[in-house]
């Protein structure tokens, strides 16, 4: 089920070539003049869109509303919360570091919840099979992807799994080469899904007989390689004031797999991840004293 989105308008713009092509008239006359079309009757769009008013509720359907009334709902609250978080948002060069975290997290946050409301459950739990099942994973990513790729095998070590990540390609050929004699799997994110290095290893890997597990954007180079691919469509333009709400997106996809992978191996990653955290254990600092009279420090 999709999750109603927080700015209907920026879900519909992100959605718009995979509507059908007379629900796109309609999604085009919402992009054109928001403001208009809340003033509008489903007559009176559908009229203007030149589509029947069966097709304005499909459209409404397909964008994650429970019809027009709730469509319209979603697009009112969008056009009244202008600056106020959740809505996505650019930083501007004249912006205020008041106004650059707000957007940031705002953008963030809206950008979570669309592709909460997207993610393919089928496709992670083809992945997760594999993860579970598999001898040795590794993680590989190129540029910004390189530190969720290095999340990814963090995650994973701590269920006792065989996992490694490296950002040197020589080292990482070396180890790619490995994974056919180990029963391993490739797990490669990227958020354009079109880097020639990436593309080149998941192509070695399957021609071992490796699946390739992606992270990475629909219909690109890297998703037609893999063995299953978790699409995420790119959430920023190239704009060099865009933060990376993507990089988030694919962070919360290694949890949802890693998580779901832990689920499935039961008891075992339990114990092994209970040991791990008894290891680290000594590692941390004792937690301070709590003032005189208001409680006592935990025992050591």
């Amino acid at each position: 089920m999709l999750i109603t989105p927080l700015n209907i308008v920026d879900h519909i713009r992100q959605r718009l070539p995979e509507l059908k092509r007379s629900e796109r008239q309609v999604a085009e006359m919402v992009l054109t003049d928001p403001q208009k079309v809340l003033g509008q009757s489903i007559t009176a769009l559908a009229q203007t869109a030149m589509v029947s008013e069966a097709t304005v509720v499909r459209f409404c359907r397909s964008v994650g509303c429970g019809g027009f009334p709730d469509f319209k709902l979603r697009l009112a609250e969008c056009q009244a919360r202008g600056g106020t978080p959740f809505v996505s948002q650019d930083v501007a060069p004249d912006d205020d570091l008041p106004a650059v975290a707000r957007k940031i997290f705002s953008s963030a946050a809206a950008a979570l919840n669309d592709a909460a409301g997207t993610l393919d459950a089928g496709a992670i739990a083809r992945a997760v099979d594999l993860l579970a099942d598999a001898s040795s994973i590794l993680c590989i990513g190129m540029g910004a992807s390189a530190v969720v790729a290095a999340d990814a095998a963090h995650k994973f070590l701590r269920l006792g799994m065989a996992a490694q990540a490296s950002a040197d390609p020589m080292i990482v050929q070396m180890l790619a080469v490995n994974l056919g004699s180990q029963q391993g799997i490739l797990l490669a994110v990227s958020n354009t899904g079109r880097t020639l290095a990436l593309i080149e290893l998941a192509q070695a890997a399957r021609a071992q007989g490796v699946p390739v597990i992606a992270i990475t954007a629909p219909g690109s180079p890297l998703a037609a390689i893999a063995t299953v691919a978790i699409g995420t469509d790119p959430v920023e333009d190239a704009e060099i004031y865009t933060p990376m709400a993507s990089r988030l997106i694919h962070l919360a996809i290694i949890d949802v797999l890693s998580t779901g992978t832990a689920l499935r191996i039961g008891a075992a990653a339990r114990r092994h991840l209970a040991k791990v955290k008894s290891a680290l254990a000594g590692t941390r600092a004792g937690r301070p004293a709590a003032p005189s009279g208001k409680g006592r420090s935990r025992p050591r």
